[in-house]
């Protein structure tokens, strides 16, 4: 019995292994020099079989002489049955010295696993150089300040022209814009809760937040248009509760209770992003706004037919 529990053991612990040594990471920069202010391009590349998901930590909090200016949305291809994962960032330094882009570890796990594996980058060192002084030329003196005599003409037409700006502004606004505003401020009050939400969510949309690098932001703005959908078309302090919370009086209202599943898989994703600092793939992006207009449109009030009343 004793040997039994022991082949199961070491074939666990094969598999295992086996397991971890197919996902694999590679990082790489352009070059190990930079003067200060370069642009540093730093490439992580994730490869795994199709059925393992990464949740790519946030790097801006770990770097240390380095500075993140932009990040770019994962990448992914698919060959020979594995997916690479591509995560592009731009780094600067401007301190001289050595410097170190650090190791981070990536979560990681397929979708029969109920925990995480770790997986652990490598560290990169670098130089960041200054402009070399050539101590050999001859200082120069500063040359003096052109000085470049007062016109008045020139003031006066620029005073007329800016009050005539001002002016044509003032009449754009309260003729055109002004207007408008007051017609949309009307409008607004007639339109429906479900309505107002799909317009907002065709509106966050056409920003394309997710696909410029704008993750967080996307999840924000997406789950804030539910929220408020949720106070308007059911009077529940949505914005105010926590996804726990939320669900919970979802549930105690007869238009939503076969949405709580679709809703807390939504609201879930949502907070991994926001609190957890985690980059979804770009499956979940797509996917938030599927799951945010099936959330509307499910809810939608259908209209009662009057009945008819004896004369």
């Amino acid at each position: 019995m004793v040997m039994r529990v022991r082949i199961v053991f070491f074939l666990f612990l094969f598999t295992s292994l086996s397991f971890s040594q197919q996902v694999k990471s590679k990082v790489s920069v352009d070059s190990t020099n930079y003067l200060v202010g370069d642009y540093i391009n730093y490439l992580v590349e994730l490869s795994a079989p199709k059925n393992v998901e990464f949740f790519f930590p946030s790097i801006k909090d770990s770097l240390v002489k380095l500075e993140l200016i932009e990040q770019f949305p994962l990448s992914k291809k698919e060959e020979n049955g594995r997916n690479t994962f591509l995560h592009r960032f731009v780094l600067a330094g401007y301190d001289s010295g050595k410097a170190t882009i650090p190791s981070f570890q990536i979560p990681f796990k397929t979708q029969k696993d109920t925990s995480f594996s770790i997986l652990t980058t490598d560290s990169i060192n670098l130089v960041i150089h200054t402009l070399a002084v050539d101590t050999t030329k001859d200082a120069r003196d500063i040359k003096e300040p052109i000085v470049i005599p007062f016109n008045w003409l020139e003031l006066l037409l620029w005073v007329v022209g800016v009050a005539a700006l001002i002016a044509l502004l003032y009449f754009i606004y309260n003729k055109f814009i002004k207007r408008k505003e007051l017609n949309e401020e009307e409008k607004e009050v007639q339109i429906p809760p479900y309505e107002r939400a799909l317009n907002d969510l065709d509106a966050l949309e056409v920003k394309k937040l997710w696909q410029s690098g704008k993750v967080k932001e996307y999840h924000t703005e997406i789950t804030e248009i539910i929220r408020t959908y949720f106070e308007k078309r059911f009077a529940l302090p949505a914005l105010e509760l926590t996804t726990d919370e939320t669900l919970e009086l979802l549930r105690t209202k007869n238009e939503t209770s076969e949405l709580i599943p679709l809703t807390k898989e939504f609201l879930q994703n949502a907070d991994m992003v926001k609190f957890a600092k985690f980059v979804p793939l770009t499956e979940i992006n797509e996917a938030m706004i599927k799951q945010a207009r099936k959330i509307v449109t499910a809810t939608i009030p259908v209209a009662k037919p009057e009945e008819n009343r004896e004369e």
